[in-house]
């Protein structure tokens, strides 16, 4: 009862329109065979295609692929057994969303927006308790602007990078932070040779990231600062798919009543090493104009369940 009741905020209101951008073709990897319950023999088998692992974000892509699995399972007896299949080719986050509605992909997973929601189907339920929103910067090393703490004022005098297609590009612009768009792998060297002052990354992802860096590098951590705003990430599936949305949801509803989603992130390493990173810093604030009501409303009623994860 409890989990039929909640289907319909984690799925409502997404009457969506599909992207007509064109897409060139995805090749996929060998299948990967998930493990599953024993289902009715009766039942279909899924197979379902699975973006590229994003680069800096190998932790995240484990346990969201560990998270839908989860899901799956626990809704096998219902809806049958599956298997995940994953392209070979690494693709933007636009670019991810857009392989939805061509039937290029099944699923995938990306902070959202209004925008993101309109065109394609959403499960809002937040994958990482909140700790997406969370953002610590990458500097220069030794720029000795940030040897303390900086408001936001003046954080607005500076330049942060940003990807071109992410919704961080338009939330920092909105809150009168410029902000210099490239691609991912850009952003490090830009920052360290002085063409932006800062590049704002989850303190989910930094950590990883960081260890990933060359000694020559010349990029820090700044040491006290986190920036806030709400960006839940959510699973995502093609708008013509509410059979395939209904059940993530219901799987992704049972993982939580049972605290398996909640015991799942805080196992992860890189989730302590961002409750450490997080310790004794000074927030900032911002507003995310991007964020729909209905996601809103999400982040109100799911982000309780997270107990080990720090409140916005």
């Amino acid at each position: 009862m409890f989990i039929r009741s909640l289907l319909v905020s984690v799925l409502s209101a997404t009457l969506i329109t599909a992207n007509s951008a064109v897409i060139g073709n995805l090749a996929f990897a060998t299948t990967i065979k998930e493990p599953a319950v024993e289902a009715a023999s009766n039942l279909p088998h899924s197979v379902l295609r699975l973006p590229n692992v994003h680069p800096g974000r190998d932790p995240i892509y484990a346990y969201a692929k560990q998270v839908l699995t989860m899901a799956l399972d626990a809704t096998a007896d219902e809806y049958g057994t599956f298997e995940l299949i994953v392209s070979e080719q690494e693709v933007a986050q636009e670019r991810q969303l857009r392989s939805l509605e061509h039937s290029m992909l099944d699923v995938t997973w990306s902070v959202t927006s209004i925008e993101r929601e309109k065109q394609h189907k959403a499960i809002r339920i937040p994958l990482m308790g909140g700790l997406f929103g969370m953002r610590t910067l990458f500097i220069r090393a030794n720029d000795t602007r940030f040897n303390e703490p900086l408001s936001l004022a003046a954080l607005k005098t500076m330049r942060a990078v940003q990807g071109y297609d992410w919704p961080d590009t338009r939330i920092f612009r909105h809150n009168n932070i410029p902000v210099l768009e490239t691609t991912y792998r850009a952003s490090f060297r830009i920052v360290a040779e002085g063409f932006a002052d800062m590049f704002p990354r989850s303190v989910l992802e930094i950590q990883n990231e960081w260890d990933n860096l060359s000694p020559g590098d010349n990029l820090a951590i700044e040491p006290h600062l986190v920036i806030h705003y709400d960006s839940p990430m959510f699973f995502f599936v093609s708008s013509d798919r509410e059979d395939l949305a209904t059940r993530i949801a219901k799987g992704l509803l049972i993982l939580l009543e049972t605290d398996e989603l909640q015991q799942s992130l805080y196992a992860l390493e890189v989730y302590k090493q961002s409750l450490a990173l997080l310790e004794n810093r000074q927030r900032i604030e911002l507003e995310n104009p991007l964020l729909s009501e209905q996601s809103r409303q999400a982040l109100a009623t799911y982000l309780p369940y997270f107990t080990g994860t720090p409140k916005p």
